[in-house]
C-alpha cells in the first residue's frame, strides 16, 4: 500500500510492509473474549477495541476464536496472561510457547450455551471470522500429544474407522483421533450432527447464513452501547442504512438490561435467528432479559410490524389535573401580599391545590423521599425562583414537608411544564417524573420535575460558571465554580443523559464528562461533600477522587447554608469496589464447589481425589493486588487531608487525652444502647438468631472490658478530616485503579458531626468491616439454593477475608507511616482500628435493627466474633 510507511508503527506491526497485504489477524482480541466470559464483564473487549488502530478502507481484520496456532497470549499483559493460564490452562501440558493449546469446546467446558455465545461474538464483531476446523461440531483436544498436535487431530467425519478421516491402519496415522467418551469421534462427528436439526453444526450453519444475508456484519461500522449492567455487551453494526443491534450476556445467570436506544425510536427490533418482531423502541430505555450466556441479533427496522399483543402505554389516568393561568411560574414566585389581581388569585388557588393534592401524592412515591411510612400532614412551597426562556419556564423550588408526628423535612423539587401540541413524544419519556396533568385554555400538557429537563440542567451548569447569585426572600441562591470549570466546560452544548435509577440523590450526566448531583433531602449546614471536594480539588489536590467543578447552595440572610446541587467530573468505571468484590467471590465460591478444603491449610483450596491433579484451584492474586492499591489510595487520601493549608476547617489538630476519653465514652455508650435495643427487639427477630443474641447479651461485661482495653493511654497523632462513610461501595474501580467518591459522611449523623475532625483510622475500620459484609453477603448468595454447602465454603471464604484485610492494612500502613494523622506506634494504631471497628459494628447492628432486620445476622456475627476472640 502506498501510504503504509506513514502508518503508526503499531499498525505496521500488524500489517507488515507488503504491497498486497489486505488482511491481518487481530491477535489481541481473541484472549479478551475469553477474559470477558470468565470475568462476566464486557470491559476486556471494550478495552482492546478502544486500543485497536484504524486501518485503511481496503483492509480488514481477521478474527477468530481458535486457529492452527496456540491461543496466543503475546499481546496481553503479564497479569492478564497469568489469569488466562489459571482459568483456561491449569495443566502445564495445555501451555505452549506464550499461549494455550486447547480447542474451543474444552475451553468453554463443553457448555453449548457458552460455545454459541462466543461464536455469536465471532460472527458479529468487526472483521472477517475464521472458524478452525472441527470447532463447528465441538471437537476436543489431546494435550498428551506433543507440540501443537493436540489440537490437530484428525477431523471427525463419522463414527467409522479413524473417524472417517482415513481407511488406513490406525497405527499408521501420524496423529491418533480423539477417543475419549466426551469428545471422541463416536460421540462427536459430522455425520451424526448433520442428521440432527438441533446440533451445533446445523446451528452454526444457520448463524453463518444470517451473517451472510446482512452486509452490515461484514462491512458495517461498530459502535458500542454502554448499558448500566456490565455483564451485557451491546453494540451496533451499521451499513448503508441497515442497523443491527447485537446484545450478549457474558454471565452464567440470566441478566436484565436497559438499553438507551431513543435515537432509534419507532423502529422495530427484529430478532434475526428466529425472525421474531419485538415491541418498538421509544423514549424510555429498552428493557431486555437474556438467559445465561444468551445473545440477540436484532435488525432495527421500520418495515416489520410490532407484535399484536403490544400496546403503547398511555399517560396514567390517575394523575391529578390542574387548570392553570398564563404566567403560572411567575405567579407562583409571588408572595401572598402580591396576589391582588384575578390572575394572581387563580395562581394562588392552583398553588393550594398543588400543595394539597399533587405534591403529597408525588413525594410519597419517590425513592428519595425520607418520610416513607409516615403520613404527610402538609407540603408547602418555600423558596421559589423562576428560570428559563419565554417558551419554557422552570421553577427552582424548595418544599417543606410536615409529617404527621410533626417532623419537618426540606426537599429540592424544581418544576417545569411540557405541552402536548409541541412535545407530545417527549411527554412519554417524562411519565416517571410527572406530577400532574395540566390545562391552560385549549392547551394540555404535564407538570414534571425539571431535573429531567435538559435545558434546566444546562442552565444550572452555566450559572455555576458565572458564579451567579440570585436573590430570594430571606436569602439568595449562590452558584460557584472551581478552577477546573474551564477544563470541563466549553462553548459546545453537551449531551444530557438522565439515568433511570433513583437513590437518595438525583444524578444527571452532562456530556459524559460531568455529573450533576442534586441533593433531594436538604439539610441546613455546610455540606461536607462540597467542602471536602473543593479542598481536594484546589487546596490539597488529590487525583484519585472525582474533582469538583461547581456547586449550588442556598444561603440565608441569617448565615445558614443549604446545599442543593454539586457538579463533579464523570468517572468512567468498571464497577464499584463492592460489586467487583461480590463478583470475584461469586466466581471463587463456584470454583470452590468442585474442590475440597484441607483444614490444615487454613482454607487453601485443593483438588479432591476424583479431580485431575492439575485442575485449577481458585486464587486471589489479581484481586489482592487491587486491594493493596486500594490501601495505598486510602493512605494517600488521608495524607492529602492532613496537609496544613491554614484553613481552620482542615488544619490538623493533635489528639488529646480529652479526645481519647470522648472516643472511649462514646463507644461504651454505643455498646450499652445497642445491647438495649437488641434486647428490646429480640423476639421479633428470626428464631435461628436467638441463641447468638443470648450469647451476645450474656457477654455484655466482656464487650465493655474489650472496649476499655482498646483505648491507648496516649496517641501521638493528629486528628483531621476524613471520608466518614468509607466502604467498598464508595470506591469506583477504573481500568486497574480506584477513585474515591461520596464524601457526604454517614447520612444518619448530623452535618456538624460529619464535619468534625477525628482519626482517619475510622475510615480504615470502615473498610475492614466492608470486607466482612462482602464475605457474608457472598456466602448467603452462594448457598441460598444449596444451604448444605455453607460449612465447606466458609473456611476458604474466611481465608479470603484474612488475606484481603492483611493486604489492605499492610499497604495502608506502608504508605501512611510518617504522616501526621498516623500514630508513631503501630500497636497504638492497631488499638485504635480495633476500637473504631467495634464502633462501626455497633452502628451497623443498630442500623440493621431499625431498617433491615434480615441483615441483623451480619453485624451480630461480627460482634460475636470479636467478643469470642477477646475472651
Amino acid at each position: 500500500l502506498a501510504e503504509v510507511n506513514q502508518w503508526p508503527e503499531d499498525v505496521r506491526e500488524y500489517f507488515g510492509n507488503g504491497d498486497e497485504c489486505h488482511m491481518a489477524f487481530h491477535f489481541p482480541l481473541m484472549p479478551r473474549i475469553y477474559m470477558a466470559v470468565a470475568e462476566e464483564d464486557r470491559f476486556p473487549i471494550l478495552d482492546i477495541m478502544a486500543q485497536t488502530p484504524d486501518i485503511p478502507d481496503n483492509c480488514q481484520w481477521a478474527i477468530f476464536l481458535r486457529n492452527h496456532d496456540e491461543l496466543t497470549l503475546e499481546m496481553v499483559t503479564e497479569r492478564e496472561r497469568d489469569y488466562m493460564y489459571r482459568t483456561y490452562a491449569s495443566d502445564q501440558r495445555m501451555r505452549i510457547n506464550v499461549g494455550i493449546r486447547r480447542r474451543l469446546a474444552p475451553l468453554m467446558d463443553n457448555d453449548r450455551r457458552k460455545i454459541e455465545l462466543v461464536n455469536s461474538l465471532l460472527m458479529s464483531l468487526i472483521g472477517s471470522p475464521i472458524v478452525y476446523y472441527g470447532d463447528e461440531i465441538g471437537m476436543g483436544d489431546n494435550v498428551y500429544l506433543g507440540d501443537r498436535n493436540g489440537v490437530r487431530t484428525p477431523m471427525q467425519w463419522s463414527p467409522d474407522r479413524n473417524a472417517g478421516f482415513s481407511r488406513t491402519d490406525p497405527q499408521r496415522l501420524y496423529s491418533p483421533p480423539i477417543m475419549d467418551p466426551i469428545y471422541g469421534y463416536a460421540a462427536v462427528n459430522v455425520e451424526a450432527q448433520s442428521r440432527s436439526s438441533g446440533s451445533l453444526l446445523n446451528w452454526m450453519k444457520r448463524l453463518i447464513a444470517v451473517r451472510r444475508a446482512h452486509p452490515a456484519f461484514g462491512r458495517g461500522t461498530l459502535r458500542f452501547v454502554r448499558p448500566g449492567n456490565r455483564k451485557i455487551l451491546a453494540y451496533l453494526r451499521e451499513y448503508q442504512g441497515e442497523i443491527i443491534l447485537c446484545v450478549a450476556n457474558l454471565a452464567r445467570a440470566s441478566q436484565p438490561v436497559e438499553l438507551h436506544l431513543s435515537e432509534f425510536k419507532t423502529r422495530i427490533p427484529l430478532e434475526l435467528i428466529g425472525n421474531t418482531a419485538f415491541p418498538p423502541i421509544g423514549e424510555l430505555p429498552y428493557l431486555l432479559t437474556l438467559p445465561p450466556w444468551g445473545f440477540y441479533w436484532f435488525a432495527l427496522t421500520t418495515d416489520a410490524k410490532f407484535p399484536r399483543w403490544h400496546s403503547e402505554r398511555p399517560m396514567p389516568a390517575e394523575l391529578p389535573a390542574l387548570v392553570i393561568p398564563e404566567g403560572l411560574m411567575a405567579a407562583l414566585t409571588q408572595n401572598e401580599a402580591a396576589a391582588q389581581n384575578a390572575r394572581s388569585l387563580l395562581a394562588r388557588r392552583v398553588r393550594e391545590q398543588l400543595e394539597r393534592d399533587v405534591l403529597p401524592l408525588f413525594l410519597a412515591n419517590q425513592r428519595w423521599f425520607a418520610g416513607k411510612g409516615a403520613a404527610i400532614r402538609s407540603v408547602e412551597l418555600m423558596q421559589r425562583d423562576e428560570w428559563g426562556s419565554d417558551t419554557r419556564k422552570s421553577l427552582l423550588a424548595i418544599v417543606r414537608v410536615t409529617l404527621a408526628q410533626g417532623e419537618r423535612q426540606l426537599y429540592s423539587l424544581p418544576l417545569s411544564l411540557a405541552w402536548e401540541d409541541s412535545e407530545f413524544e417527549r411527554i412519554q419519556s417524562l411519565l416517571p417524573s410527572t406530577l400532574a396533568r395540566v390545562r391552560q385554555r385549549a392547551r394540555v400538557g404535564v407538570l414534571y420535575e425539571a431535573f429531567w429537563d435538559d435545558d434546566f440542567c444546562l442552565a444550572l451548569l452555566a450559572a455555576m460558571g458565572r458564579n451567579e447569585r440570585r436573590a430570594l426572600s430571606g436569602g439568595q441562591l449562590v452558584f460557584s465554580s472551581t478552577d477546573l470549570y474551564g477544563k470541563y466546560v466549553d462553548s459546545e452544548r453537551p449531551s444530557v443523559r438522565h439515568p433511570t435509577f433513583e437513590q437518595s440523590n438525583t444524578l444527571v450526566i452532562l456530556g459524559e464528562r460531568l455529573v450533576l448531583k442534586a441533593y433531594r433531602r436538604l439539610h441546613e449546614g455546610i455540606n461536607p461533600e462540597i467542602e471536602i471536594g473543593r479542598f481536594l480539588t484546589e487546596a490539597s489536590p488529590y487525583r484519585h477522587i472525582a474533582p469538583m467543578v461547581g456547586a449550588l447552595e442556598y444561603r440565608a440572610d441569617d448565615g445558614g447554608v443549604t446545599a442543593i446541587a454539586l457538579v463533579q467530573a464523570f468517572i468512567e468505571n468498571r464497577s464499584s469496589g463492592w460489586d467487583y468484590t461480590l463478583e470475584h467471590l461469586g466466581r471463587f465460591l463456584d470454583a470452590v464447589r468442585t474442590h475440597t478444603v484441607d483444614p490444615s491449610a487454613a482454607g487453601v483450596v485443593q483438588s479432591p481425589p476424583d479431580v485431575a491433579a492439575n485442575s485449577a484451584a481458585p486464587t486471589h492474586a489479581g484481586y489482592l493486588a487491587l486491594i493493596e492499591k486500594l490501601g495505598r489510595r486510602t493512605a494517600e487520601l488521608h495524607a492529602a487531608l492532613a496537609k496544613p493549608t491554614g484553613d481552620a476547617a482542615f488544619e490538623p489538630e493533635p489528639v488529646t487525652t480529652v479526645d481519647l476519653a470522648n472516643w472511649h465514652g462514646k463507644v461504651r455508650d454505643d455498646a450499652v444502647a445497642t445491647l438495649g435495643l437488641l434486647l428490646e427487639r429480640q423476639r421479633a427477630l428470626p428464631e435461628n438468631l436467638q441463641s447468638d443474641i443470648d450469647r451476645l447479651l450474656a457477654s455484655r461485661d466482656t464487650l465493655l472490658a474489650m472496649i476499655d482495653a482498646t483505648v491507648p493511654a496516649k496517641v501521638n497523632a493528629a486528628k483531621t478530616r476524613y471520608h466518614g462513610d468509607y466502604h467498598l461501595g464508595q470506591v469506583l474501580l477504573t481500568t486497574d485503579d480506584f477513585v474515591i467518591v461520596d464524601f457526604e459522611g454517614e447520612p444518619a449523623r448530623p452535618l456538624r458531626e460529619r464535619r468534625a475532625k477525628h482519626s482517619p483510622l475510622r475510615d480504615v475500620a470502615g473498610m475492614l468491616r466492608s470486607f466482612n459484609y462482602a464475605a457474608a453477603v457472598a456466602l448467603d448468595r452462594a448457598t441460598s439454593e444449596r444451604p448444605d454447602d455453607r460449612a465447606r465454603l466458609l473456611a476458604p471464604l474466611l481465608n479470603w477475608r484474612s488475606q484481603t484485610i492483611d493486604a489492605f492494612r499492610r499497604a495502608y500502613v506502608d504508605t501512611i507511616r510518617g504522616i501526621a494523622s498516623y500514630p508513631d506506634d503501630d500497636r497504638v494504631a492497631a488499638q485504635l482500628i480495633q476500637l473504631f471497628a467495634l464502633e462501626k459494628v455497633l452502628y451497623e447492628l443498630r442500623y440493621e435493627l431499625a431498617n433491615r432486620p434480615d441483615w441483623v445476622r451480619i453485624p451480630l456475627a461480627g460482634l460475636l466474633e470479636q467478643v469470642v476472640t477477646s475472651a
